[in-house]
């Protein structure tokens, strides 16, 4: 399964659907950053990502750290959640997570 980028610049967001892995993170990183290069402030929905790996969250990793642009990542999906879990990185992402009793993270306010 590939990953759907949709793209909406009057909202400066985009939403990602589908895989997020190693072997679809090339395309996304050239489709975001063609994106990012329109504005400095961005929304990143991944409430449609169906798998991520840590080559994924590598890039969500390095659209957080670009300079001169502020990346949110909104609506997590569940393996999303597990994964940033997972690896500890939710401080990094700097995006509001809440991790519950059961220790799964979610999405503040979601």
């Amino acid at each position: 399964m590939a990953c759907e980028i949709v793209v909406d610049a009057g909202a400066q967001s985009i939403a990602l659907r589908g895989e997020l892995t190693i072997y679809t993170v090339g395309e996304i990183r050239i489709r975001l950053l063609d994106v990012m290069a329109m504005t400095d402030k961005i929304d990143i929905d991944l409430g449609g990502v169906a798998e991520i790996d840590t080559a994924g969250l590598q890039l969500m990793l390095l659209a957080k750290r670009k300079p001169g642009k502020e990346v949110t990542f909104t609506h997590h999906s569940a393996v999303v959640l597990h994964l940033v879990d997972m690896a500890s990185v939710g401080l990094m992402l700097g995006d509001p997570l809440v991790i519950s009793a059961g220790g799964m993270a979610q999405t503040a306010g979601n």
